[in-house]
């Protein structure tokens, strides 16, 4: 039968070739003997008449043309049912391609959806990745298997159900059609449903991005204040040690002028003292150029004079210049105040040599 189908037209030569070879030896009795030519030229056919000599006239037959007909008939019908059959497996075959696809898409979907959704860390994210890579290739393996293995049976199928009968293959066409239209029908809503989804899931996809990209890039600003923040900490506690050390250094500094000045200040506060007693000094002795004694005195705030003491005095400091040296501070009272509150000093002791 696949053979009638793919050539028609050699088969009609042919059946056309034996139909003039069994009229002619039929009828040899009435016919010459006569040799035609036929020649098969890929899909036409052409008898080549060969020249005759002229003969009596005979009885013509004419070859049966509604047996040629029939033959045409059978072979065109064939020709359309194996267009019909054809038809259908690629019909059948496009719907297992865009269902393949459809469930690729759908796969591919979900795996972004996931994803997403879980963040996975990098290495996970890999794996993940390969190990869906893998079950996507065993699974289209095996969708293929499964493909294939439906086509050959389609096949089995096809070629029992062309033994049938013609009305019970038109039947089965139209049933098929009908079939056929319902699965396109069913396909579209599939595939609008599908993209509807996909769109759906796009659009949450987005969304998420957005929300992704916005906690991003609020994380980041956070990391950057805090960073900020830390610098300007550490600069703050830098600036406020320097100043510390720095008013350290200053009040160290203060502190040792202030010391020097106090004790300068001390000093002329003890040397007035002393060149006040000095100025007071009297005696009608003969005095030694020489003499000196260290004078204790002891003092109210005031600068009044409640005691005094002649200390240490050398060789030359006899005793009327002991008592001389007494009158003296006491004929100084009130003593001079010192410069600054904090000088004052109740005892009071200094080297007397007028």
């Amino acid at each position: 039968m696949q053979f009638i189908a793919r050539h028609p037209m050699a088969i009609l030569a042919a059946l056309v070739l034996h139909s003039l070879i069994i009229l002619g030896f039929t009828y040899a009795d009435f016919m010459k003997p006569t040799v035609l030519k036929v020649s098969v030229d890929g899909d036409s056919t052409s008898v080549i008449q060969p020249k005759v000599e002229t003969m009596q006239p005979m009885k013509t037959f004419a070859v049966d043309a509604k047996v040629v007909e029939e033959q045409l008939a059978l072979l065109k019908e064939a020709e359309a049912e194996k267009q019909r059959e054809q038809e259908r497996l690629n019909a059948k075959t496009q719907a297992e391609k865009q269902n393949l696809a459809l469930l690729k898409q759908k796969q591919l979907e979900e795996q972004k959806k996931a994803e997403a959704a879980k963040q996975q860390a990098l290495l996970e994210k890999r794996k993940a990745e390969e190990s869906q890579r893998i079950a996507e290739l065993e699974a289209r393996k095996a969708e293929e298997s499964k493909r294939l293995a439906e086509i050959e049976k389609q096949k089995v199928e096809a070629q029992k159900e062309r033994t049938l009968a013609e009305q019970k293959k038109a039947e089965q066409a139209k049933q098929e059609a009908v079939l056929a239209e319902q699965q396109r029908k069913e396909a579209r809503l599939k595939i609008a449903e599908a993209e509807k989804q996909r769109k759906e899931e796009e659009q949450k996809t987005q969304l998420l991005k957005a929300e992704i990209e916005k906690k991003e890039a609020e994380k980041k600003k956070l990391e950057q204040q805090a960073l900020l923040a830390k610098l300007q900490k550490e600069q703050e506690e830098e600036e406020a040690e320097l100043r510390r050390t720095l008013e350290a250094e200053e009040t160290k500094r203060r502190a040792a002028l202030k010391a020097k000045e106090m004790k300068s200040l001390q000093e002329t506060y003890v040397t007035s003292i002393a060149a006040k007693v000095k100025d007071n000094w009297k005696t009608a002795a003969k005095v030694s150029p020489d003499a000196q004694c260290d004078i204790a005195i002891i003092q109210t705030p005031t600068g009044d004079i409640t005691s005094v003491n002649i200390l240490n005095c050398n060789a030359q400091a006899n005793a009327q210049f002991r008592k001389d040296a007494e009158k003296a501070v006491y004929r100084s009272a009130p003593l001079p105040a010192p410069p600054v509150k904090e000088l004052f000093e109740r005892n009071i002791q200094f080297n007397f040599k007028p």
